[in-house]
C-alpha cells in the first residue's frame, strides 16, 4: 500500500508535515517519517486516499519494509501523522522498539480526553513490530474491545470537534446541522400564520436544491430534496400538523455521503394571523463508507413566529427556536461510534416579505429576503455557530384563483457562512 519515499523537508510547526502531505487534496492524508538506525539519514513520503477503508496499512511493518527494507521497518525510528478529513492522529515506534503508539490530537497537537477523562493515547507492545500491529489490528477488528470502543470514541470526537465537513455533525451542512434549519426554515412562508385560511387548500410542497462551496481544503457539492405536508387536525381547528423530509447527496471532495429526515410538528396559533407555535420533534440518519460516518441524531424544538403586517407594503416574520439535539447509537452494531454530542441550539432570525406591484404572465409575485443565526451551547463543535442569508422569489396563483394569495413556484438563493465555512445555495419549490 505504501509506494515510495521522497527527499526530507522541515517545517517549524506544531503538527509535522512529513512529505509535505498538507499539500495534499485527499479526504485522508498521511504523512510518513523513517529514520534509518545506522546512518540516521531520514526519508519522508506522503499519502492520500478518498477512503477511510485500509487506513491503518501505512502502520503495517509489512508495508513498510517493502518499501524501504526490513532494517528500517524493524529497528528505525518510524513517525506518522494521519490526517482523516479534519481529524489527526500522531503514530509510530521509536527507534529500537517494538511498541507502536497512537495518539489522536488537536490541530495544535494535544491529546484528546473522551468524556470521561479518558486520554486518547494508546501503545501496544509485542514481540515484535509486526506482533504490536497485529494486537492493535485485532483490537480495532474487535467491535466489543474496550481499546476498540475507546479508539473509535477518539475519532468520532475528533471528526465532530475538527473535521469541516462530517456527515454527522459539527458543522453547518451536517445532518446535525440541517435537523435545525428544517425545524425553523426562513425561506418557506409555510406556517399557518403566514398562509391563513389558504393553508389546508395547498398540503404539498416538494423542492430541490443544488449548494456548492468549500470548508478549508474541502469543496462541497450537495443536492437536496424535500418533501412538506400539512393538516388540519381537526374539522373546523386552525392547528396544524406538519410532515417534513428532507433528503440529501453531498460530495466533499471525492468522498461521498447520504443523510434523510423526518419531522413531526403541531403548529397551533396563539394569536390568529399573528402569532404561532410549534413543538415538533425530528430524527434523521446519516451515512457515508467512504468518510467512515454512520450515526443518527434525535431532536426535539419549539419554535415561535411572530407576524407584523403593514411594514411598507410588505410584512416582517419573526422566528425564534430553541432546541435540544442528542446524537445515538447506531443500531445493528457494537461498534462505538457514536459520538454522544448534547447540544442545545438557539435559532433567530426574520424573512421580509414584499409583494411586487404588477403581473408576471398574469400572476402576482413577491420578494422574501431572510436572515437565520443559529448558535449550539453544550458539547464542543467544529463550528458553534453560522448565519444564514437568502433572497427569493416567489410566483402565486392567477388573480381569478383562488390560491392568488400565496406562492405556488419559489425560486431561492441562500448562503450560509461560519469560520472556514461558506455554501452558497439555488433552490427551487412548488406548492400543490
Amino acid at each position: 500500500m505504501i509506494a515510495a519515499f521522497g527527499p526530507q523537508t522541515l517545517f517549524a510547526q506544531t503538527l509535522p508535515n512529513y512529505g509535505n502531505y498538507q499539500d495534499l487534496d485527499g479526504a485522508f492524508r498521511i504523512g510518513v517519517q523513517v529514520t534509518n538506525p545506522l546512518t540516521g539519514q531520514t526519508q519522508t513520503s506522503a499519502f492520500e486516499q478518498d477512503t477511510i477503508e485500509d487506513i491503518i496499512d501505512f502502520l503495517d511493518p509489512s508495508e513498510i519494509a517493502a518499501v524501504v527494507g526490513p532494517l528500517n521497518a524493524q529497528i528505525g525510528a518510524i513517525n506518522e501523522v494521519f490526517d482523516l478529513r479534519g481529524a489527526t492522529a500522531l503514530a509510530g515506534y521509536a527507534q529500537n522498539s517494538q511498541t507502536l503508539t497512537v495518539n489522536f490530537v488537536t490541530p495544535t497537537g494535544q491529546v484528546i480526553n473522551l468524556k470521561n477523562g479518558t486520554a486518547c493515547s494508546f501503545s501496544f507492545t509485542g514481540t515484535s513490530r509486526q506482533a504490536s500491529f497485529n494486537q492493535f489490528d485485532a483490537a480495532v477488528d474487535d467491535e466489543t474491545s474496550q481499546t476498540s470502543q475507546n479508539v473509535l470514541a477518539c475519532i468520532s470526537r475528533g471528526f465532530t470537534r475538527y473535521a469541516a465537513a462530517d456527515p454527522l455533525a459539527g458543522n453547518p451542512g451536517s445532518l446535525q446541522s440541517s435537523l435545525v434549519r428544517s425545524a425553523l426554515d426562513f425561506t418557506n412562508s409555510d406556517s399557518l400564520v403566514e398562509e391563513g385560511a389558504n393553508t389546508s387548500g395547498d398540503p404539498w410542497i416538494v423542492g430541490a436544491a443544488y449548494t456548492t462551496g468549500g470548508a478549508g481544503r474541502f469543496n462541497i457539492d450537495r443536492i437536496d430534496t424535500r418533501i412538506q405536508r400539512s393538516f388540519r387536525v381537526l374539522e373546523g381547528s386552525r392547528a396544524l400538523l406538519k410532515f417534513d423530509m428532507p433528503f440529501s447527496y453531498t460530495r466533499v471532495n471525492k468522498t461521498k455521503a447520504y443523510s434523510g429526515q423526518i419531522g413531526v410538528g403541531l403548529e397551533v396559533p396563539v394569536i390568529a394571523q399573528r402569532w404561532s407555535l410549534e413543538p415538533r420533534v425530528s430524527y434523521g440518519v446519516a451515512y457515508s463508507r467512504d468518510a467512515g460516518s454512520v450515526g443518527h441524531i434525535l431532536q426535539g424544538s419549539l419554535t415561535s413566529r411572530y407576524v407584523i403586517q403593514g411594514l411598507g407594503r410588505g410584512r416582517l416574520v419573526i422566528g425564534n427556536m430553541i432546541a435540544y439535539s442528542q446524537t445515538l447509537e447506531p443500531p445493528g452494531t457494537k461498534a462505538n461510534i457514536n459520538p454522544d454530542l448534547k447540544n442545545f441550539v438557539l435559532r433567530n432570525g426574520f424573512a421580509y416579505d414584499l409583494p411586487i406591484k404588477g403581473l408576471v404572465g398574469g400572476r402576482s409575485s413577491s420578494v422574501r429576503m431572510s436572515y437565520g443565526f443559529t448558535a449550539f451551547m453544550g458539547d464542543k463543535l467544529r463550528n458553534n455557530t453560522f448565519h444564514e442569508a437568502t433572497l427569493s422569489f416567489g410566483l402565486r396563483g392567477r388573480e381569478e384563483s383562488v390560491r392568488a394569495a400565496r406562492d405556488l413556484i419559489r425560486f431561492n438563493l441562500s448562503t450560509v457562512q461560519a469560520k472556514g465555512y461558506h455554501t452558497y445555495t439555488a433552490g427551487l419549490g412548488f406548492r400543490f
